[in-house]
C-alpha cells in the first residue's frame, strides 16, 4: 500500500515505485486523493481515496495563492499552515487507513515522508512494516549534519561554518517544539508513548527510510540510522508511447537546447520571466514551458518572444532528455532529478520547499550552478545558462552524478527494499469491500 498526497512532484516517483513492485509481482494499491484517481488507474492500480481527509483543504494549504507559498517570509504563519496539512490531517488519516488496512490487508505501508499517519501512529498501532519513500535526494532526518528546517545552508567547509550550523539547528529546534509537542499529544490519543526528538528523526526509526540519491550526493553524512537506504532517482517517464512534438525535429541545427521549467506549485513567473528576456537571441534554442495551470501570456511578453525561444504550456521532458545541453529548474525534483539522471547540467533557482537544499547540493557536486532568487535576473540567467552550456566541466559533472544515480539501482532497488519488510507468510487476495468499506472499492 502506498500512501500518498496527490501532489504531481509526489505522484510521480511513488509511480514509478509502484511500477517496480508490480513488474516484480507484487500487489499494489494507492491511498490518495480522488484527483489522483486517472492518473493511478490510468496506469492500471487499485485506488483507495480519501474520505476523512479533506483533499480540497490539502491542495488548497499546498498549492494556493492562500497557502504555504504565501508566507514564504512569514515563518509563523507557515508553521501554523504546515501543521495544519502534516498534523492536523493525522486523525483523519488514522480514520481512512484503518478501514483501509481492514479491506485491504496490506504487508507493507510505503509513506509519502509528509504522510505522518503511518510512521506517526500506524506502525505502532496496527504493528505494520512503514517504510518511508523519500520524494528528494537528500535525507531529511535531522540528526547533526542534516538539513536545517528554514535555514537551507551549503556543506560546512570548516570550524566556523559548523558553529553556525549548530546555532541555526538550536533555533530550529526551538521553533519547531511546539508541532513536537503536538505531535506527542496526538500520539496520546491513540495510547503510544511521546515522541523524545523531531518527527522527522521519528520518521528514520521506520524499518526503512528510501533516499532517491546516493550518499556522496548528501554530503557522505555520517549521522543517519541503518535504515536509511540510498537508492538513485526513481523516475516515472509518463504515458507510455510519449514522444517530442513534431516541431522539435525542426529546430535549427547545430545550436544548444535548454529546458526550461519552474514545475507547478509556484506563484510568481519570476525564473521564465529572467530566461525569456535574458536568453533572448543566444545562439541556442530555448524550450520554456509555463506547466499547464498558466496561460503563457500570463507572462507578460507581449508579441515579441525572440525568435530562439518556443513558448509553451507543457512540452514532455523524456523524449528531449537525449538532446538537451542544459535544464533551468526551480529544483522541483520530477523535472531536476529527471535531468541530472540523464546527465544535463543545470541551473536552479529555489525558492521554496526542498529546492534550496538540493541545490546546494548540485551545485556542490560541479553539475549546475544555484542561483539565488534574489539574483535572478536576465543578466544572471543568461551568464548562468552560458556557463554550464559552454564549460565542459559542467557535462562531465553531470555524466557522472548520472552514472553514479544509475548504479544506485533506482526504483527497481526501492521495490526490492520495501518487499523485503513484507512478513514472510503467504500473500492472501485482499478481500472485496463490503457493507460499510464500500466506499473503498468507489
Amino acid at each position: 500500500m502506498l500512501t500518498v498526497w496527490p501532489l504531481t512532484g509526489h505522484l510521480h516517483p511513488n509511480l514509478a515505485l509502484a511500477d517496480a513492485l508490480r513488474r516484480a509481482g507484487h500487489e499494489v494499491a494507492f491511498y490518495t486523493g480522488e484527483g489522483a484517481r486517472a492518473l493511478v488507474e490510468g496506469e492500471g492500480f487499485r485506488l483507495f481515496p480519501f474520505r476523512a481527509v479533506d483533499e480540497g483543504t490539502v491542495q488548497r494549504l499546498a498549492l494556493s495563492p492562500d497557502g504555504i507559498l504565501s508566507a514564504r517570509r512569514r515563518p509563523w504563519r507557515k508553521r501554523a499552515l504546515w501543521r495544519s496539512w502534516v498534523l492536523d490531517t493525522v486523525p483523519d488519516q488514522v480514520k481512512d487507513l484503518r478501514e483501509v488496512v481492514a479491506a485491504y490487508a496490506p504487508d507493507v505501508i510505503t509513506t509519502d515522508p509528509t504522510m505522518w499517519a503511518p510512521f506517526l501512529v500506524l506502525h505502532e498501532l496496527l504493528g505494520l512494516p512503514v517504510a518511508v519513500f523519500s520524494l528528494i535526494p537528500a535525507c531529511h532526518i535531522a540528526g547533526t549534519e542534516g538539513p536545517i528546517i528554514g535555514f537551507p545552508l551549503p556543506r560546512p567547509r570548516g570550524p566556523l561554518d559548523r558553529a553556525r550550523a549548530s546555532v541555526l539547528r538550536r533555533v530550529s529546534g526551538l521553533f519547531l517544539n511546539a508541532v513536537r509537542r503536538d505531535a506527542s499529544a496526538l500520539r496520546a490519543r491513540y495510547g503510544l508513548p511521546p515522541l523524545a526528538g523531531k518527527v522527522t528523526d521519528f520518521a528514520g526509526r521506520m524499518p526503512l527510510y528510501v533516499v532517491p540519491g546516493t550518499r556522496d550526493f548528501d554530503y557522505d553524512r555520517t549521522d543517519l540510522p541503518a535504515s536509511v537506504r540510498y537508492v538513485g532517482p526513481c523516475l516515472w517517464t509518463g504515458a507510455r508511447g510519449e514522444s517530442a512534438p513534431a516541431w522539435v525535429d525542426h529546430l535549427p541545427a547545430g545550436q544548444p537546447l535548454v529546458y526550461v521549467s519552474e514545475g507547478t506549485v509556484n506563484l510568481e513567473p519570476r525564473v521564465l520571466r529572467a530566461a525569456a528576456l535574458g536568453l533572448a537571441g543566444l545562439p541556442i534554442q530555448v524550450i520554456l514551458t509555463t506547466g499547464r495551470h498558466r496561460d503563457p501570456a500570463s507572462l507578460g511578453l507581449g508579441a515579441g518572444v525572440p525568435a530562439n525561444i518556443r513558448v509553451e504550456q507543457w512540452v514532455p521532458l523524456t523524449p528531449l532528455l537525449s538532446r538537451l545541453a542544459a535544464l533551468v529548474t526551480v529544483g522541483g525534483p520530477s523535472t531536476l532529478l529527471a535531468g541530472l539522471n540523464a546527465g544535463v547540467p543545470a541551473v536552479i533557482v529555489p525558492f521554496d520547499w526542498d529546492h534550496p537544499e538540493t541545490a546546494w547540493r548540485v551545485a556542490a557536486s560541479g553539475a549546475g550552478l544555484r542561483l539565488a532568487p534574489r539574483e535572478c535576473t536576465p543578466t544572471r540567467m543568461r551568464e548562468a545558462v552560458q556557463r554550464v552550456t559552454e564549460e565542459p566541466s559542467f557535462r562531465r559533472n553531470a555524466q557522472r552524478l548520472a552514472a553514479n544515480f544509475r548504479a544506485a539501482g533506482g526504483a527497481d532497488r526501492a521495490a526490492a527494499l520495501v518487499a523485503g519488510l513484507a512478513p514472510e507468510r503467504a500473500k492472501a487476495a485482499p478481500p472485496a469491500a463490503e457493507g460499510s468499506l464500500a466506499w473503498l472499492a468507489s
